[in-house]
C-alpha cells in the first residue's frame, strides 16, 4: 500500500511539473512584433460558487414614441476593433447612444447595419447602424430582491439565473 501511495505521488508531481511549463512565441514582422505568452497549470484547486439573490429593478422609459440613433462608423473600427462581429457592433451602437442619450438602457431596440454606398474613398464612414428603440432610465427606489413569484415568471420566460429548466406556462 505504501509502495502504491508512493508512485502515485511520484506520478501526481510529475505530471504537475509537466503542467507548470510556459511557452513564449514571438512573431516578427517586417512592420509590427507580437508576443504571446501561454501558461497553464493543472493544480487542484478550490471552487467557489457564490450564490447571489437577484435583483428586480423597475423602468422608466422616457419617451412615448420610439427614437432613432444613427452612428456612421469606419471601415477599420468595425472590421479591426469590433472584429467584425455584428454583436459587438450592436452592443457598441446600443453603449454610444445610452452615452449619447444619458439613459441606462434602450428598450425594444431594432438594428440596421449596411454599408454606405456613399462613403468615402478613405473609409471614414463605411458602415452606418441605425438603432430605433426607447431610451430608458433605472427608477433608484424600486430596486427589491427577487421573491418566489419572480423565479416562476423567470423559469417561464427562460431568463438566465432561473435555472436551465424552462417552464411553460399554463393558459386555464
Amino acid at each position: 500500500m505504501k509502495k502504491v501511495f508512493l508512485l502515485l505521488s511520484v506520478f501526481v508531481t510529475a505530471v504537475c511539473a509537466q503542467a507548470q511549463k510556459t511557452q513564449t512565441v514571438t512573431r516578427t514582422t517586417a512592420h509590427s512584433e507580437t508576443n504571446y505568452q501561454f501558461a497553464q497549470a493543472r493544480m487542484p484547486q478550490v471552487l467557489v460558487q457564490p450564490i447571489v439573490q437577484p435583483l428586480i429593478g423597475e423602468v422608466k422609459v422616457l419617451t412615448d414614441k420610439s427614437k432613432k440613433f444613427r452612428l456612421e462608423l469606419t471601415q477599420s473600427k468595425v472590421e479591426r476593433d469590433l472584429d467584425g462581429k455584428l454583436e459587438n457592433i450592436h452592443n457598441y451602437g446600443i453603449y454610444m447612444w445610452t452615452d449619447d442619450a444619458d439613459c441606462d438602457m434602450i428598450v425594444g431596440a431594432t438594428y440596421n447595419f449596411y454599408t454606405n454606398p456613399n462613403a468615402k474613398p478613405d473609409g471614414s464612414d463605411y458602415y452606418i447602424l441605425e438603432i430605433k428603440g426607447f431610451p430608458a432610465n433605472f427608477i433608484p427606489t424600486a430596486w427589491r430582491s427577487c421573491k418566489a413569484t419572480d423565479y416562476d415568471w423567470m423559469r417561464i420566460t427562460g431568463a438566465q439565473g432561473a435555472g436551465n429548466q424552462v417552464i411553460q406556462p399554463t393558459v386555464k
